[in-house]
């Protein structure tokens, strides 16, 4: 008996063993196929379900989530940018520009004798002599002075010529700097000075006389010429002359 019961479990087991391994993959397969529809079920079922995990405050689960995941993302903090400073507008300046310097004045040279010009400048217009009785040009100034008087150098220079004019009787004539030549006429003859000297300023280069011709009907007086670069000038330009008659 017993033999017969375990011939008919060995023949079903033998028959298990050949039907599933004529089967196995069919049944593996339907096992996983219904595996995967249990837990589509219960992921669709889950947000009805009551779900002993699940807190009771959804919005405070978001939050908590928010929370973390900004924890996590340690985001930098942004460091406010200062305002720029405004540059304070320079304030005008007030301080009174200096006075404008007045130009200085031309030191004007010692005049050869002390008196009045009776006779001016004229050389571009005519003037009347009295002595010639005549309009005529005059290429210096007479300055009125007693006769013997002494005439004295207007600057420093060298005595360059000496010589009689037919008009303007004795003469010298005196080079100084800056091209200026200063003539002194109507002296008297032989005059204290030489061809050749070198004279100062003050010092005596004759005396008043009474050698011109054209001009002795004229008070007692000495002629004196200025020439710039060889060009006749007015000397009341240069000479302060003192209108003052001695004698």
């Amino acid at each position: 008996m017993k033999k017969t019961i375990k011939a008919a479990l060995k023949g079903i087991t033998t028959a298990t063993a050949g039907f599933l391994k004529k089967r196995g993959i069919y049944v593996v397969a339907l096992a996983l196929i219904s595996a995967a529809a249990l837990s589509a079920v219960l992921t669709v079922k889950q947000p009805n379900g009551a779900d002993p995990a699940q807190t009771d405050d959804p919005a405070s689960e978001v939050n908590t989530d928010i929370g973390d995941r900004l924890n996590q993302a340690q985001l930098p903090i942004a460091t406010p940018t200062p305002s720029p400073t405004a540059t304070p507008t320079p304030m005008p300046d007030f301080t009174p520009a200096p006075p404008t310097p007045k130009p200085t004045a031309v030191q004007k040279l010692s005049p050869p004798v002390r008196g009045e010009v009776i006779w001016g400048f004229a050389v571009n217009e005519l003037i009347y002599s009295r002595t010639l009785d005549q309009w005529t040009t005059h290429t210096g100034v007479d300055v009125a002075a007693p006769k013997g008087s002494e005439v004295y150098a207007v600057f420093a220079g060298t005595v360059t010529e000496i010589f009689t004019d037919d008009s303007l009787g004795v003469m010298v004539e005196v080079k100084g700097a800056n091209d200026m030549i200063a003539v002194y006429g109507n002296l008297k003859a032989e005059p204290p000075v030489k061809v050749g000297a070198r004279i100062n300023a003050g010092d005596i280069v004759g005396y008043v006389g009474d050698t011109a011709v054209s001009e002795c009907g004229d008070k007692s007086h000495v002629h004196f010429e200025l020439l710039k670069d060889e060009k006749y000038v007015d000397p009341q330009s240069y000479v302060l002359f003192i209108k003052e008659l001695e004698g």
